[in-house]
């Protein structure tokens, strides 16, 4: 809703009237918000902060009114503000059912008393205080800050206020204003500005910036509460309940059965049948649960990301259609309802069970709940459609955003098929309804008259998208659908006569070969390089722009030839050789005003030439000037390996104790080698004297003293 209408009217103000401008979003019957905004002590309703509110508001869907007061009286502009108040209300051409009350400095503090005055007179009179940078007490008093709070101290907890401020703020001290929230009863939103002073400027920001991130604060904050306060408005409505009691009395009744009770039935199975398969539908189910998978993903890091938040309240809706368990009362009415079989035998008797009365009237419940959620739901596709929209123009989470885009279109069409389909099912159980209630009357909802159609429900808002039908084709765009199904399929047919491949979603498709596989004639075309005059001619221009600098005598040379080469450069799109020229003539502009004042620098003169020569071509390898300090210490002092005492100690005795090893492996190996020798003469021996036992026993002795002499023993 882009589009708003700006008015200009005198308000009745006593023997006076007030100067206002009401900006009213296309269409306004649908539009039921309004916000008032003034402006502070020494501006009207012209400042510029005023206007770009105004308008953002208008462009999203919200009457704003701002007017201007030029008393300095507290008192006055209260009054003043109340009756621009009153002489909105009065106005028959809008139907305002929440009222924000706005302004900047001292229109914030006006604002403030009025609420505080009519929320003592009714509860709903005002849903919400928006404060542009509240003077909490003059520039150097801050001892005054406790008069000036009253008012905000005496707002009642269930008014929300939104405060915008600047950080540099010298009519807030940000220390006082956070002890006098803390006193609020209110419910309290803060949005501090990075750097803003009174006025909402930041020093090094375009003023376009700031005025769209306060917009976006103020415009985000106001549909948060708007829909709170609609929820609560909502909530005595049955169909708005999540868990509708259920009707305690019979679930069917038997009428008479006739031709047009069949037909009745059978357009209602037919609907029914529609919408079921398209809750349950795989592909929705799995929109779904990417949808949550996202959700869960980003949950720690996307928490203050705009469409983030939107996927959450498009999660809560999701959430909510579940526990209605609407699929569930439908699978319910299907049952209920009499079969094709049932149908024809109750034709020839002449009557047939039906669902009843209470029944009927809690399954259009059910549908309403629906169809209101679905409509939110479909709100928050679009909204949260368009911020990854905005942020994919500005470069950021590309990749993200193409998926959000992606999930959330899909989505809208599956919500919108719903939706579409919810409206004649509703308009079927009516037509039944009413002929239940005629034969076997039992009414379940007594405080509460079911709606005529779900488009006078929802609003006209979304009856578009109840009503209009999306071509398919260019047969539909044309008008030249064929009106019988016989001509449909013929003409269907034909057209796949027409096409030169047979085509389907997960089939593979043979096109016809439309040139030889042979491609290597034009292999000689593709690689040939292709020249480019300009590149011959920025290295010619190159090469004299370095013949120049070599030649260049002082630092009033240098900046000379410096001057003329950035240019040059922009204009070739060389972006890195700008940045170095643009770095180093502002050195050179330094050292020149050395130079004027009779200061000779001839090293610094030469170093200079060599960071010019390199600036004009960055690819070759950098020279030692132009490093930083950082990379100079690292060439200077070479990475070493620092270890500790201790680990040194230990590798010492890691080597010491693999020296012993090895030590003792090899006087193992010459103790066997020497035993292996023994052991073969004296195995000669024992063969030759096995008779005699003193000879085996000085074998004995003798291999025992061979042992220990070869020990050292």
């Amino acid at each position: 809703m882009d589009k708003f209408s700006e008015e200009r009217v005198k308000v009745p103000f006593g023997n006076k009237h007030l100067d206002a401008a009401i900006h009213v979003p296309a269409p306004a019957d649908v539009v039921h918000t309004a916000v008032i905004l003034t402006h502070g002590a020494g501006g009207d309703m012209n400042f510029r902060h005023l206007v770009s509110l105004a308008h953002a508001l208008a462009s999203n869907g919200f009457i704003c009114v701002r007017f201007t007061c030029k008393g300095l009286n507290l008192v006055y502009r209260v009054k003043a503000y109340h009756a621009v108040l009153e002489y909105l209300k009065s106005l028959e051409k809008f139907t305002i059912k929440h009222m924000f009350l706005g302004g900047r400095s001292m229109g914030s503090r006006a604002a403030a008393a009025l609420a505080r005055q009519l929320s003592g007179e009714t509860e709903d009179a005002v849903q919400g205080v928006v404060c542009l940078s509240f003077p909490l007490h003059p520039p150097g008093k801050t001892h005054t800050h406790h008069q000036r709070s009253e008012d905000l101290r005496g707002l009642p907890k269930e008014m929300p206020v939104l405060f915008v401020s600047g950080t540099e703020d010298n009519m807030c001290d940000r220390g006082i204003f956070d002890g006098v929230v803390k006193e609020m009863k209110a419910q309290v939103d803060v949005c501090w500005l990075a750097g803003g002073s009174h006025g909402l400027t930041v020093k090094g920001r375009s003023e376009d910036s700031v005025l769209d991130e306060v917009n976006s604060q103020v415009i985000t904050w106001i549909m948060k509460f708007r829909m709170f306060s609609a929820r609560k408005s909502m909530a005595a409505d049955p169909w708005n309940r999540v868990n509708i009691p259920f009707p305690s009395t019979a679930s069917c009744v038997r009428i008479r059965f006739d031709l047009t009770t069949d037909a009745n039935v059978k357009n209602l199975l037919v609907q029914n049948d529609k919408v079921l398969q398209l809750l349950q539908s795989k592909v929705l189910q799995t929109e779904i649960r990417i949808l949550y998978e996202l959700l869960y993903v980003l949950h720690n890091n996307y928490g203050k990301n705009k469409t983030y938040r939107v996927l959450k309240q498009v999660e809560q809706c999701v959430n909510r259609i579940k526990e209605m368990k609407l699929a569930v009362a439908l699978q319910d009415l299907k049952h209920l309802c009499p079969t094709r079989v049932q149908r024809a035998l109750s034709l020839e008797a002449g009557n047939c069970e039906v669902p009843s009365q209470p029944m009927l009237e809690w399954l259009c419940l059910k549908v309403l709940g629906a169809a209101q959620l679905m409509s939110c739901a479909m709100n928050h596709c679009s909204r949260g459609f368009i911020f990854a929209k905005q942020q994919l123009k500005l470069e950021e989470f590309i990749v993200l955003n193409v998926v959000f885009v992606g999930m959330l279109s899909r989505l809208w069409v599956f919500f919108r098929g719903v939706l579409a389909n919810l409206a004649p099912l509703y308009q079927q159980i009516l037509v039944l309804l009413r002929e239940v209630s005629e034969a076997q009357p039992m009414p379940f909802l007594t405080a509460f008259s079911l709606p005529e159609d779900i488009v006078n429900f929802l609003g006209p808002s979304d009856a578009s998208l109840l009503t209009v039908t999306l071509p398919l084709g260019p047969q539909a765009a044309e008008g030249s659908q064929p009106k019988d199904k016989r001509q449909a399929k013929a003409a269907v047919k034909s057209k796949r006569k027409g096409r030169k491949g047979k085509e389907d979603l997960g089939v593979a498709v043979e096109r016809v070969q439309l040139f030889d596989n042979d491609v290597k004639p034009l292999w000689d075309v593709t690689e040939a390089p292709v020249e480019n005059p300009s590149q011959e001619t920025n290295v010619m221009q190159k090469q004299m722009f370095q013949k120049q600098v070599t030649s260049a005598a002082t630092f009033t040379d240098m900046a000379t030839h410096l001057k003329k080469m950035i240019p040059w450069c922009k204009s070739q799109n060389l972006e890195k050789e700008t940045r170095c020229l643009s770095f180093l003539y502002l050195k050179c502009h330094k050292m020149e005003s050395l130079e004027s004042a009779g200061y000779n620098f001839p090293r610094k003169l030469r170093n200079f030439k060599h960071e010019a020569c390199w600036a004009i071509s960055p690819t070759r390898s950098v020279p030692r000037t132009c490093l930083s300090t950082a990379a100079l210490w690292r060439s200077a002092h070479p990475k070493t390996n620092f270890r500790s005492l201790r680990t040194r100690f230990r590798a010492a005795a890691v080597r010491d104790c693999a020296k012993r090893r090895r030590s003792e492996r090899r006087r193992t190996r010459t103790e066997l080698s020497e035993g292996n020798g023994d052991q073969a003469g004296t195995r000669g021996s024992r063969t030759s004297s096995d008779a005699t036992p003193r000879v085996s026993a000085c074998w004995n002795q003798d291999e025992i003293d061979d042992i220990f002499s070869s020990i050292g023993l």
